[in-house]
């Protein structure tokens, strides 16, 4: 029973952080790894919300030039046409 006190009063935080160490180096590899996969993922996000980003503004620019287009087009390109007869053509030179 001595021996066995002896070890152990001779251990002190130290000895026990040395059988830590392999620990240590492999949850240093864990974490490496886990920061890379955040990494990109966080890139794969931010690549996702931009590309969604121009996809929902150009639906919506084709939605409203649609309207656009189907409705309200006749109307001023009447208005356009009317107002450039009111101004007198220029006469050439011939």
């Amino acid at each position: 029973m001595l021996i066995n006190e002896k070890i152990l009063n001779s251990m002190d935080i130290t000895s026990y952080l040395k059988f830590l160490s392999p620990i240590q180096d492999q949850l240093s590899g864990f974490y490496s790894t886990a920061t890379l996969l955040i990494t990109l993922l966080f890139i794969l996000w931010v690549f996702n919300f931009f590309f969604s980003l121009i996809f929902k503004i150009f639906a919506f620019g084709k939605t409203i030039g649609s309207i656009y287009r189907n409705y309200i087009h006749k109307y001023i390109r009447f208005l356009i046409f009317s107002m450039a007869y009111l101004v007198p053509k220029k006469k050439s030179l011939q």
